[in-house]
């Protein structure tokens, strides 16, 4: 009994040595790794035991951040890097992330001025740019984000993204023309690109009352993103509007089959029924037919089709996600981090 005993305390004094024996480096390693393969928890743990030996390491401090963020421990990840601050306050990459625990926390106005602060340490932070005109955008603070979207374009030319949604906005502004020279500059960058496509047969349509351009735009949108049923609405109506109904009825049926919202396709199918039936919501196929000639009753249509989803015929622009893997193995106190960057990123998501 004895023996087993002092077996049991020597594998327990080991282990313990072993832990104690670990150096930082090992231990950063180890957090590093374990955030590359999204085990956060495990990796606040790591960056812990780093921190409480050496609370003025700014690498293990932000990658704590980093852990929490990725968590989706959004307070957690604030205070953590609110600690990485009272290191390094400098760091457009902190103030970046920073922000995005701020708007995941529903904090708006902190999360804007955390980022302004991130542009103003970095001007060629294009990421933090990006957030910052999303977040302006989506507050409707059209302006603003049309200011920071151009400043994106000016460091990268063929920015997608940037592109797309600094037109989004020049269109709620009403400034039309400007907003075409950008879309058609997205379509050259990316001929596959559908919500350009989209939002400049919508310009055509809409505003020029040139049908036949709108619709080729729409047709070009749907073919290179055939699964995104959100695409498919307007073509459907300028198709009606035109008296093609048969084409029509069937760009309603494909839509139908790509979408997975249960009452938008109610509303698709009674408008399919109404086509195909001339029946009215409601009625058994047969009843008198409901003909939508003018562009008010169009209109309507359209509303009732985006009611289910809170959405107008404008979508609603995305933020960049901040990639939270990046390496910081160069970092120490003397040395700033090197700002994310996720052009490339965002170039992969605008070809799938």
């Amino acid at each position: 009994m004895k023996i087993q005993v002092v077996k049991t305390l020597f594998v327990v004094l080991i282990a313990i040595f072993m832990v104690s024996a670990q150096s930082v480096e090992e231990m950063m390693a180890s957090g590093q790794a374990l955030l590359e393969r999204g085990a956060y928890s495990e990796a606040v743990t790591a960056f812990r035991q780093v921190t409480s030996r050496e609370p003025f390491n700014f690498e293990a401090q932000y990658n704590l951040g980093y852990a929490y963020l990725g968590w989706g421990r959004y307070s957690n990840a604030v205070e953590e890097f609110k600690k990485a601050m009272r290191i390094q306050n400098r760091n457009s990459a902190l103030w970046g992330n920073l922000a995005i625990a701020y708007e995941q926390l529903g904090r708006t106005q902190d999360a804007i001025n955390a980022l302004y602060q991130a542009v103003q340490l970095d001007p060629q932070n294009i990421t933090a740019r990006m957030n910052l005109a999303t977040s302006y955008a989506n507050a409707n603070h059209y302006k603003e984000a049309i200011a920071q979207y151009k400043k994106v374009i000016a460091i990268e030319d063929v920015h997608e993204e940037a592109l797309v949604n600094l037109s989004k906005c020049l269109i709620a502004v009403g400034n039309y023309e400007e907003a075409k020279k950008y879309l058609k500059q997205a379509n050259v960058a990316n001929p596959r690109n559908g919500s350009a496509h989209w939002e400049l047969g919508n310009i055509y349509w809409k505003r020029d009352k040139d049908i036949d351009k709108g619709i080729a735009e729409y047709k070009l949108a749907v073919s290179v993103e055939p699964e995104n049923d959100e695409l498919y609405d307007n073509l459907a109506l300028a198709l009606e509007e035109k008296g093609q109904k048969e084409e029509a009825l069937e760009t309603w049926k494909k839509c139908m089959a790509y979408c997975s919202d249960a009452l938008r396709k109610e509303k698709i199918q009674d408008r399919i029924d109404r086509l195909q039936y001339g029946a009215k919501p409601g009625t058994e196929p047969g009843g008198p037919a409901i003909k939508l000639t003018t562009k008010n009753q169009i209109d309507e249509l359209k509303k009732e089709l985006r009611s289910s989803e809170g959405e107008g015929s404008q979508q609603r622009i995305k933020a960049a996600p901040v990639n939270i893997m990046d390496d910081l193995n160069d970092l120490n106190e003397e040395k700033e981090v090197k700002p994310l960057d996720l052009k490339d990123e965002a170039k992969k998501r605008a070809k799938k």
